[in-house]
Order: C-alpha cells, then structure tokens, then sequence
C-alpha cells in the first residue's frame, strides 16, 4: 500500500477481497495506521518528509479557504497512504461560492463529485473541485453547512470522519519529527 500509493480504504477492501475475508474481521485501523507509520519511519523516512512538507503545504491551502472553515481529511492527516493529494473539506452556501473565490485568485480548476459516507448508511455526492499547486492535486470537497450536525464518516470505521482546522495540524506538525 505504501509503495504503491493506495488509499488505506482502497487497500483494505482489496485485501479482504483477495483473502475472502469480512471488513470485520480485520485489524481495527488504528493498528494499520500505526504499522504504516513504523514501516515509513524505518524503510521509508524519505516518505515522512514528504508528509511533513504536503502537511505545510496543505496549511498554506487552508489559509487561501478560510471563510470557508476548511478542514484537512483522510490520507495526508492520518499519513496512511499517498501524500500527493491535499482533501479539504470546505463549508459554503452554494459550491459557486468556492467557484468564485478560486476565479478571483485566476486558479483554474475541474469540478465533478465525492461520495462520501454518512450515518445509518447512507452515501451521498458531494460537490468537488480539483486543482493543481505545483505538482500537488488539491481536492476542495463541498459541504453545507447542516454538515456541521450531521458529518461525514468513516467508510471503513463508520465512526465520524476525522478532520482537523488550521490549528490541529500546526500542532500536528509541531508533534512530528523535522
């Protein structure tokens, strides 16, 4: 997973699929995580400064969408998969908000859509723009605001999605190793 640059969710169904096994009877994710991190720290430290610097990059990308409460997700703040896309949650009225916010700064950009998960079950699409900071996709995943009461989940957990603000992933990177 690490060499190849699967996402952990990708990774796992995968693997359960290939070993005919059920989703619940693996490892909890917390222990892949971990094993993950260890892997890299000993066979791969070249990945963990790559982390830490789409880590900085993604503070500079949270910055440009402040009024937009952005919050970091999935593989680049957990640091359990590829480092070369930035996810963030963004909160708008309208996508065409964050459409125009990016117009103003001449950022060219695709939309299409994120399925994401949501209690009881449910899937739904979410709007989505992509984008390109040097060679960095950046992922701009649009909520509303009723998202705030009713959040996403974790597709492999079904516990709430982790996210973090500005300011727990400052102190993330403070915690790391430089």
């Amino acid at each position: 997973m690490v060499d190849d640059g699967l996402e952990l969710e990708e990774a796992y169904r995968r693997t359960c699929r290939k070993q005919d096994v059920q989703l619940k009877q693996t490892p909890p994710v917390d222990a892949l995580r971990s094993a993950i991190r260890e892997y890299r720290e000993l066979f791969r430290p070249q990945q963990l400064v790559r982390l830490r610097q789409q880590r900085r990059l993604a503070l500079q990308a949270m910055s440009e969408f402040l009024s937009f409460q952005p919050q970091i997700f999935g593989s680049l703040l957990h640091g359990d998969g590829p480092v070369d896309i930035i996810r963030l949650l963004l909160f708008a009225d309208t996508p065409e908000q964050v459409m125009h916010h990016l117009s103003d700064r001449h950022i060219p950009w695709q939309d299409t859509e994120s399925v994401l998960s949501y209690s009881g079950g449910r899937r739904t699409a979410r709007p989505t723009l992509h984008f390109y900071a040097g060679e960095t996709m950046v992922e701009l995943v649009i909520l509303d605001h009723q998202n705030h009461s009713d959040p996403p989940h974790d597709p492999l957990t079904g516990k709430r999605l982790e996210m973090r603000g500005i300011e727990q992933l400052n102190a993330l990177l403070d915690e790391a190793p430089a």
